[in-house]
């Protein structure tokens, strides 16, 4: 039974983890076992031991962070752990398999903070070591602590050496190794060099969450429970949040960490050098113009929305007022007054954005940025300050620019009406972007040179897009000085990304058709805009994969990176063919 127990993951073990208050200290816990009068808020308060007893009697490495049991001398044992552990089934089941063999120490309670609990649950720390309250003792506590940050710093250096995005622990329990992957270019890799012993990334995991982490859903971590929370540091001079997103798996537990740069000088860009053509940013600067109204920048996570925001918001006057409402606050801004907001994991049915709404608009603002729409209350923060005459500003997941509003916006998640949508200057602008990675312009290879390009491939493209392949460029998967990335074999031949976007400045033709519902047609009325080749610098009507081929045209990017992110070249001719027969019904 106590086997089964400590391998039992089903339910959640504790709602919460905080440091021991005095009170209390001498009550006596089930069965008679005393609590030890002081609470241990420091690893010098620990009781002298002579081993932790985890590997005696089989104590899962989850539970580690929330109890521990130890030798405090010869035959006799004592519980270090957390206050909400006292009279736990774990507590109870730890004293009756302990007691085989041993005797229960006086006090057997000893209560612990969570920073003791994390670090006594390292291999090696605190066994059968004298503690004196000393400078060199606190030194050595400090050293022992940072052994878990020194970890997650090494961690993100490599991150933000090699541009990643997002971290990705996957912590499998099954397995004496966890990886920790990046998001580089787009693509998910995991270096041989961050597999990690599984026990020691749990620890990391559960040290940055319970220390570092200011939490949204709750205040200790918890590998079988949804979480979130967020993560400020300062490593090698750069400023970074992390936006972590957590949950348990059929494994384990997956953690995902959006690593944000807190640097206004390092993450504003241009809209040529994100990648917009010519034309696209004069339709940037229509839009950002006019008195008031709508513009929803969509795409998948990681292509870039946040990024486009910042920089559309920096395109604004100095004279502006400017204003951002985010979850949390990603990029800084300047010359922007940005505001966090906290939505609960829970469905509490409080509205986060109350608050913002009530006092937004009487802070005489020019323009507003909402950092996502994703829910009812958000939707509604846009739709209040657009309908108010300001300029608004969003991002979206969606799979098109049109199908922002007949998918995402009208959606019952989301709850925008069809005639709200559907009224002149409601809604100005729509943009969907992606990001594909770059050929690297040294090493970079035509179609004799690249390894296993086809003549019927090569037929198709010229067929389809009437893209010449001499004028086609490959990725060298052996790379070169200026490309290669050690411990990033994958990335070979690849130097940066680009933005790929389609953009559609909404008229009185297709409100009418978006007002009656007409979904098809307003499909086939935007597709009608494309009157250009795929090599013309003219993005009007085209789909987002059509303006990236203009810059396969161009060698800029490997056409087989667009396939990835869109669906294959077959697939594209058979809805072209699809499209034409549509116009010519309509």
């Amino acid at each position: 039974m106590f086997h089964r127990l400590f391998r039992r993951k089903e339910r959640p073990l504790i709602a919460s983890l905080t440091p021991a208050a005095p009170a209390n200290t001498q009550a006596r816990a089930a069965g008679g076992y005393r609590t030890a009068s002081k609470p241990v808020d420091h690893i010098d308060d620990l009781p002298a031991f002579n081993k932790k007893l985890y590997e005696e009697i089989n104590l899962q490495a989850s539970f580690r962070h929330y109890i521990c049991p130890v030798e405090t001398e010869a035959n006799r044992f004592a519980l270090i752990l957390t206050e909400d552990m006292i009279n736990s089934d774990i507590a109870n089941a730890l004293i009756k398999a302990l007691a085989f063999k041993r005797e229960a120490a006086d006090p057997l309670y000893y209560i612990a903070s969570t920073v003791v609990m994390v670090e006594l649950c390292r291999d090696g720390v605190m066994e059968n070591k004298p503690r004196v309250k000393n400078v060199a003792s606190a030194l050595n506590a400090r050293n022992r602590e940072s052994s878990l940050w020194s970890q997650f710093e090494n961690i993100v250096k490599f991150a933000v050496d090699s541009n990643a995005s997002d971290l990705h622990f996957r912590i499998e329990r099954l397995n004496e190794r966890s990886n920790v992957g990046f998001r580089v270019d787009g693509k998910l890799i995991r270096p041989r060099e961050f597999q990690i012993k599984t026990g020691d990334l749990l620890d990391t995991s559960a040290y940055l969450y319970n220390i570092h982490g200011v939490s949204g859903s709750e205040n200790a971590f918890n590998e079988n429970k949804p979480q979130a929370c967020q993560i400020r540091a300062e490593i090698n001079s750069h400023r970074l949040l992390f936006r972590w997103a957590s949950n348990q798996t059929a494994k384990g537990t997956k953690i995902v960490m959006r690593m944000l740069t807190q640097d206004e000088a390092q993450s504003i860009r241009a809209l040529d050098e994100l990648g917009y053509l010519p034309d696209q940013i004069d339709v940037w600067r229509r839009s950002i113009g006019r008195l008031g109204g709508g513009t929803i920048i969509a795409g998948v996570v990681g292509s870039g929305k946040s990024t486009t925001g910042q920089t559309i918001m920096t395109m604004l006057p100095e004279t502006m007022a400017k204003y951002t409402v985010e979850d949390p606050v990603e990029y800084i801004i300047p010359d922007t007054d940005q505001y966090s907001v906290s939505r609960s994991m829970n469905d509490s049915g409080n509205d986060p954005f109350l608050a913002v709404k009530r006092q937004l608009k009487r802070q005489d603002p020019d323009a507003v940025l909402i950092g996502e729409i994703r829910d009812h209350e958000s939707a509604g923060l846009f739709r209040d300050i657009a309908e108010s005459g300001h300029r608004a500003f969003s991002t979206v997941h969606a799979p098109s620019a049109i199908d922002t509003i007949t998918m995402r916006l009208t959606s019952e998640e989301l709850g925008i009406p069809h005639d709200v949508i559907a009224t002149p200057g409601f809604m100005n602008l729509l943009v969907y972007q992606a990001l594909l990675p770059l050929n690297c312009p040294v090493c970079k290879l035509d179609h004799r040179q690249a390894p296993g390009i086809s003549e019927d491939y090569l037929a198709r493209i010229e067929r389809v897009f009437g893209i010449e392949r001499a004028a086609l460029r490959f990725a060298n998967p052996e790379g070169c000085p200026k490309c290669r990335r050690a411990g990033l074999p994958e990335l070979h031949g690849v130097k940066g990304r680009t933005v790929v976007a389609e953009m559609i400045e909404l008229d009185q033709t297709m409100l009418k058709l978006f007002r009656e519902r007409q979904n098809l047609e307003l499909k086939a009325y935007v597709r009608s805009l494309n009157r250009s080749r795929f090599d013309e610098e003219v993005s009007a009507g085209k789909s987002v994969l059509e303006v990236a081929m203009l810059k396969v045209s161009r060698g800029l990017i490997d056409p087989r990176e667009v396939e990835y992110k869109f669906g294959t070249f077959e697939q594209h001719e058979r809805q072209v063919a699809f499209d034409q027969a549509l116009r010519r019904l309509a």
